[in-house]
């Protein structure tokens, strides 16, 4: 059974261990998405606009992918901690079977749903194309994204982050290697624009599945023999944490719906400047986005051993990280904002969003880690509301609504601000919540 205890031993380098090779996993991913984007700019600010537009639906779908695996995650882990290696076997092969199948019916209504969902988000029908050129691959894709996704979950729960990490640096430079061959058709290849970056990220998904699949099988965190073993029950257990989880994840791309449709109001230059900006945004906050990955099933693990020393220990550590880390990408997109914006769009006004962008909200990014990490684990310590109803105060009783005010006061501005001050906000309640529940349960039997 390939995995590491994270019971025991120094808690940072417990931490590091998980943590540095999604990081690396991670960041290469970004840095391909990022360059994709830079690859389509090349094309038009239309190619750009319409990408951007398409961000939430893709969000919605690897939302609830990402809720699924945070459930199987969050019990994995804490029976990993306990020793309950055959119900470890038994919930990582339900949840790929129960992740796949659910994406394969969301795949197919949101297919069925682009035309009237982009239309609303303030797409102009003439972009529709483009929209369509980029999803009809997609989603097809998107059912192997899911399945790699759960598969890396598992891995990660067990303590082995070594191998997911590993399988998404190699698959992204595959990705990077021949996504500009199937946009600019070089090589005697077609040209496809848009449909080349989908089916770039097909085709590297559907290697990378393979390989993830032999791995979890070969540790013994899967078996077919416990397919039909139990099913019904390992989806209730999966789903009790799973639903809250994608409730949490979805909260994100429909409040980003809600914001892209209110910078669609200011044109499309806007709303691509705002693309190009969140681009970036991501690869400042990798290792943050790999920390949380990290943070759930060291405290599933350490809950589930009866370990809360260790609990409070890991959280205390990856505060005064998130802070750090904060401080620092803040002050060097601040710096170097002007610098890196034309990278992926070297249109002045598409520019001069973007630095806006990059100026303001990445100063937030040390409190919005904290949230991150609240949130992930509570869902280890097996109490996901907590972290739907403070995913849902951020978005929809603060940054929405400040959206709409400050919209009106300072333009698409005022909208970037807005979630800068919800990340302050909610990064301070998540801290304080999560102490004042951590000190009522932490003597508790582990769930």
């Amino acid at each position: 059974m390939a995995q590491r205890d994270l019971t025991k031993g120094s808690i940072p380098g417990s931490l590091l261990k998980l943590t540095a090779p999604m990081t690396v996993g991670i960041t290469s991913a970004i840095l391909v998405q990022t360059l994709e984007m830079g690859f389509i700019g090349q094309l038009s600010i239309e190619h750009v606009a319409a990408m951007t537009f398409t961000f939430p639906l893709t969000m919605v779908l690897s939302s609830i992918a990402l809720g699924i695996g945070i459930g199987a995650s969050s019990i994995i882990a804490r029976g990993v901690g306990s020793g309950d290696w055959d119900d470890v076997r038994r919930l990582g092969t339900h949840s790929i079977l129960l992740s796949g199948g659910v994406m394969v019916l969301l795949a197919i209504a949101a297919w069925a749903a682009v035309d009237p969902v982009f239309l609303a988000l303030g797409a102009p029908a003439s972009m529709l194309p483009l929209i369509h050129s980029y999803l009809n691959i997609y989603f097809p894709g998107a059912v192997l994204f899911t399945v790699t996704m759960t598969a890396s979950s598992i891995m990660r729960s067990s303590g082995n982050a070594n191998v997911p990490g590993l399988v998404l640096t190699v698959g992204s430079a595959l990705h990077l290697a021949i996504d500009p061959i199937l946009i600019f058709g070089w090589f005697g290849f077609p040209r496809l624009e848009l449909a080349g970056a989908a089916l770039a990220m097909t085709v590297t998904r559907f290697l990378t599945t393979i390989v993830l699949f032999h791995y979890v099988y070969r540790s013994g965190l899967v078996r077919t023999t416990a397919v039909a073993e139990r099913f019904i029950e390992s989806c209730r257990r999966i789903m009790h944490i799973g639903i809250p989880a994608i409730a949490t994840q979805l909260i994100g791309p429909v409040s980003a719906a809600v914001i892209t449709r209110l910078l669609a109001g200011h044109g499309e230059i806007v709303v691509a400047g705002f693309g190009v900006a969140t681009r970036i945004e991501i690869a400042a906050i990798i290792t943050l986005f790999a920390l949380s990955g990290s943070i759930g099933p060291f405290v599933g693990q350490n809950w589930g051993a009866n370990r809360p020393d260790r609990v409070r220990g890991g959280m205390n550590a990856s505060y005064v990280f998130c802070l750090g880390w904060g401080l620092i990408t803040g002050a060097a997109l601040f710096l170097f904002r002007g610098t890196v914006a034309p990278w992926i769009n070297d249109d002045v006004q598409v520019i001069a969003v973007a630095v806006f962008y990059l100026a303001l909200v990445p100063w937030t990014h040390g409190p919005w880690g904290v949230l991150m990490m609240v949130s992930a684990s509570f869902n280890a310590l097996g109490k996901p509301v907590p972290s739907t109803l403070l995913s849902f105060a951020r978005m929809f009783v603060l940054n929405v609504p400040l959206a709409l005010l400050f919209n009106q006061f300072w333009g698409y501005q005022g909208i970037f601000i807005a979630t800068a001050a919800s990340n302050c906000v909610m990064g301070l309640a998540g801290y304080l919540w999560f102490r004042q529940t951590y000190f009522k349960t932490r003597t508790a039997s582990p769930a």
